[in-house]
């Protein structure tokens, strides 16, 4: 069986395009401190706000405005804060990598900050998972969807390998041109998905159907939450697919600066020595 990890220069020649490969190289030389800072209140900041809302939860389900079941399967499930602060641990050491990289081989800091990323989403999704299983009532309904979500993550891992064994030895090479053009444009389009989550959460609210401000936002998340995530997990198609990039741009560093021109101090960093 041929490792996806051992493929030759020329065959991945054509998977790297300019476009990721500015991306990758500009991602580590502009991260900079206060985007490092940015990243860990957003990313470790966010898994202990999401931990701290589902010990509250599940320490005051007696006290909540909807009734839920308190024989959940899920409160126990990555209950330890250590499951947390590993996940926290990891999100910073992506950060720290990116950062500590900016001056350094850019391709090799791009590569491992993807790597850290996607270990510390894939921690987080878990727990997003579990939190939203929390409030599910139907003990069946929680049941279909764990197998919905376990056989989604067993697809995007299954396919991830196809596709990756496809990029590296078989004929599809470059990225779509939606891919390309999303990658080009992905702060645009993250803001423009950000403000209508935020203006549709606003309307629950505001809603004046419900007026208990805690059933709406309980009644605005219960039925789908579980569902919402278990489809979250096709996200590590595109993450799995950047990371295997980013392994050849990193392990062909050299051969790909002279493919695309770049001059060594912007490849490596404002402190590479010849």
């Amino acid at each position: 069986m041929k490792s996806i990890f051992t493929g030759s220069f020329s065959q991945v020649e054509e998977a790297i395009s300019e476009n990721f490969m500015k991306e990758a190289i500009n991602s580590i030389k502009n991260f900079k401190m206060h985007k490092l800072i940015i990243f860990l209140l957003f990313f470790s900041g966010s898994s202990y706000v999401v931990y701290g809302v589902s010990f509250f939860f599940t320490n005051n389900i007696d006290d909540l405005a909807v009734s839920f079941d308190k024989n959940n399967e899920f409160i126990p499930l990555f209950s330890s804060i250590w499951y947390i602060h590993l996940q926290a641990f990891i999100f910073f050491i992506a950060g720290l990598i990116a950062f500590i990289y900016k001056e350094k081989n850019h391709a090799k800091g791009y590569f491992l900050f993807i790597f850290f990323l996607s270990l510390g989403g894939l921690l987080f999704l878990l727990f997003a998972f579990k939190f939203t299983q929390l409030i599910v009532n139907s003990y069946t309904l929680r049941m279909l969807y764990t197998v919905l979500f376990l056989c989604s993550f067993i697809f995007v891992f299954y396919q991830s390998y196809q596709n990756a064994k496809k990029m590296v030895y078989g004929t599809k090479k470059k990225r779509t041109a939606l891919v390309e053009w999303l990658s080009k444009n992905r702060k645009n389009v993250l803001s423009i998905l950000f403000g209508f989550g935020a203006l549709y959460y606003l309307t629950k609210v505001i809603s004046p159907e419900v007026d208990d401000l805690e059933t709406r936002i309980f009644g605005s998340l219960i039925d789908f939450a579980p569902l919402a995530v278990s489809f979250a997990s096709f996200s590590f198609l595109y993450f799995n697919s950047v990371a295997i990039r980013s392994y050849y741009l990193y392990k062909y560093s050299e051969k790909f600066r002279q493919k695309f021109g770049v001059a060594k101090k912007h490849w490596y960093g404002e402190k590479y020595k010849d």
